[in-house]
């Protein structure tokens, strides 16, 4: 029994060790060598990645991700209904 969950314990311990962290792909990024390129991209706004750059070395800049990514598109919007008054 002990042996089966040293085995079953290594084999969980050898997936989370291989894993990547997750990665966040946010329109701001921190940008220096200390995160290679594009960047710590983990900041919804300019503001939040400026607060957080704040005292460290390194620029926000925008995500080339993001840049080129293609927009959602809008909703066609629907035309009004127009009631008939029976006139011709």
């Amino acid at each position: 029994m002990r042996k089966a969950q040293f085995v079953l314990g290594t084999i969980v311990l050898a997936r989370l060790v291989g894993m990547e962290p997750a990665r966040a792909d946010y329109p701001w990024c921190i940008q220096d060598s200390e995160f290679g390129y594009p960047g710590d991209c983990a900041y919804q706004t300019r503001e939040q990645c400026l607060a957080s750059l704040s005292g460290r070395k390194g620029y926000c800049g925008e995500n080339p991700s993001a840049l080129f990514r293609r927009p959602q598109q809008q909703p066609a919007p629907r035309g009004q209904m127009f009631r008939r008054t029976g006139r011709a």
